[in-house]
C-alpha cells in the first residue's frame, strides 16, 4: 500500500483504498460446496463422489449448457441429439463421452448456482438433507 501511495502522490492522483470482507470467487467457494455436497450424497448412496459428479453433470449441468448454448459444447450437443433422434447404436457411448468431457469450470456464477440449486432440490426430494457450512452459505446463495 505504501508503494501505491507514493506512486499516487508522485503522479498527483488520488489514492482509493477499499476495505471489504474477503470474497472467494465461484471456482473456489462454489466448488468447495459442490464437492462437499457430492460427498454427502455419495455417502448416502454408497458410491463415491466421482460417480455422483458424472451423474449430476448428466442430469443437470448438460441441460444447462445445452439450453444456454455454452460455446464449446453447442455443436456437440447438436450432434448427440441427431444420433439420439436417429436411434444410432453409438448414441449412448457418444453421450456418455460428452458427459465425461463436460467441465463445471465452464459454468458462469449464475449457471453454477442453478446447478447447485438443482442438486440441492434433487437430494432433498430423495430424502438427503445437504449440510451447508455457514462459511459456504453465500456460495450457494450467490444469485438466488
Amino acid at each position: 500500500m505504501h508503494r501505491h501511495h507514493a506512486d499516487a502522490c508522485a503522479q498527483g492522483k488520488p489514492l482509493v483504498v477499499r476495505i471489504d470482507q474477503r470474497q472467494e470467487d465461484r471456482s473456489k467457494a462454489q466448488n468447495r460446496l459442490y464437492w462437499l455436497w457430492l460427498s454427502q450424497w455419495a455417502k448416502r448412496q454408497g458410491t463415491d463422489k466421482d460417480t455422483e459428479h458424472l451423474f449430476f453433470k448428466k442430469q443437470f449441468l448438460a441441460r444447462i449448457y445445452d439450453r444456454d448454448e455454452v460455446g464449446q459444447y453447442k455443436q456437440t450437443f447438436a450432434a448427440v441429439r441427431v444420433l439420439r433422434d436417429q436411434k444410432h447404436p453409438m448414441y449412448q457411448q457418444v453421450a456418455d463421452g460428452l458427459n465425461e468431457l463436460i467441465s463445471t469450470t465452464d459454468a458462469s456464477v449464475e449457471q453454477f448456482t442453478e446447478y447447485l440449486n438443482d442438486i440441492h432440490a434433487f437430494c432433498n426430494k430423495h430424502g438427503c438433507y445437504l449440510h451447508t457450512p455457514d462459511d459456504l452459505m453465500y456460495a450457494w446463495e450467490m444469485k438466488q
